[in-house]
């Protein structure tokens, strides 16, 4: 008589494995060509991150987290996207990805900074990085708020039409407040974070 033989975990683990390198690829490319810092890396880490299905208010919940956990922004974003995608191994494998080429880099740094501290190539290479990696968190600000200040099923194409039907009121006050108080009254970002979440869970519940 024939014995039948599952094959579903091995597909399984095979699948998982696949999802782990995936993502460590991924994430090794936005390491390496992740200027201007976390913030910057942010828009890229949220385009590359459509590919395994995270959302733009999953990363709304990140950027709320990041505030009260510790941890550059970067690192965390990978570990959570990893997480989100392939549980804990596919987290140390974007965490890992996201982190090596900072490794490698600042240690060729290390080594040829004296040569490159006074070439007008890289100077100038590095002055036109700066208004991009601007740019980029820009984007990354707009892409995060298109999906947090929208009331639940609006969509953006309906702003102008019905603007209160399509943004939320509170949640905007609240964005309005938290900017306005950290930017001119120089709150502490966390305290703010607090506060707000505060608020949300009384005026929300």
């Amino acid at each position: 008589m024939p014995v039948s033989v599952d094959h579903a975990p091995q597909k399984g683990a095979d699948k998982m494995i696949w999802e782990c390198l995936k993502l460590l690829f991924v994430f090794l490319k936005i390491g390496f060509v992740g200027f201007g810092g976390g913030y910057a890396m942010l828009s890229m880490i949220m385009t590359e991150s459509r590919q395994f299905s995270v959302t733009v208010q999953q990363f709304a919940d990140l950027t709320a987290l990041d505030m009260v956990v510790p941890g550059p922004i970067a690192i965390n974003a990978a570990t959570y996207v990893g997480y989100l995608s392939t549980g804990f191994w596919g987290s140390l494998s974007a965490t890992v990805g996201v982190s090596l080429p900072s490794f490698i880099l600042v240690t060729l740094y290390m080594r040829l900074a004296a040569r490159f501290r006074d070439n007008r190539i890289m100077d100038d290479f590095l002055y036109g990085v700066k208004p991009a990696a601007v740019g980029l968190i820009a984007a990354a600000a707009a892409t995060i708020a298109s999906g947090v200040l929208l009331n639940p099923g609006a969509d953006l194409s309906t702003l102008f039409s019905d603007p209160f039907g399509t943004v939320s009121v509170f949640l905007l006050i609240i964005f309005a407040a938290t900017a306005v108080c950290n930017i001119r009254f120089r709150i502490n970002p966390i305290l703010l974070t607090v506060l707000a979440g505060v608020a949300g869970a009384i005026w929300l519940r």
